[in-house]
């Protein structure tokens, strides 16, 4: 039994990624590339990001209510401003787009759920 609710939920986290892609394709590609490698000194990579495959609660938090300021991505500062997701997506979506960036490109971080989106607060 246990087995059958491990493939559930791994088929749920598979539709919840593939959801993520679209969500990500429409507001983060732009900036973040549909490689996850970013631009050069103006927007972080995602893929191999330390902090998307680290805490979820911080990738949740930056995607929700934004970021500004300096951050060091693999040696190489930016110096920006990335927008609040939060009042533009619904927590399911925030959820499926960290779930995608968590498991794309090689990265290789667990889903997060509307649940856990919901708890983070500002």
């Amino acid at each position: 039994m246990a087995s059958a609710s491990a493939g559930a939920m791994t088929a749920a986290n598979g539709a919840m990624a593939s959801d993520g892609a679209k969500v990500y394709q429409t507001n983060c590609s732009s900036c973040h590339q549909a490689t996850g490698e970013g631009v050069p000194s103006t927007f972080p990579p995602l893929a191999g990001n330390p902090t998307v495959v680290g805490d979820a609660t911080k990738v949740i938090h930056i995607v929700k209510y934004g970021l500004t300021g300096k951050v060091v991505v693999k040696g190489v500062t930016y110096d920006g401003q990335m927008p609040a997701w939060g009042t533009q997506l619904s927590d399911a979506d925030v959820a499926a787009a960290v779930t995608y960036i968590r498991s794309a490109w090689g990265n290789k971080a667990g889903a997060v759920t509307t649940a856990e989106v919901k708890a983070v607060a500002q």
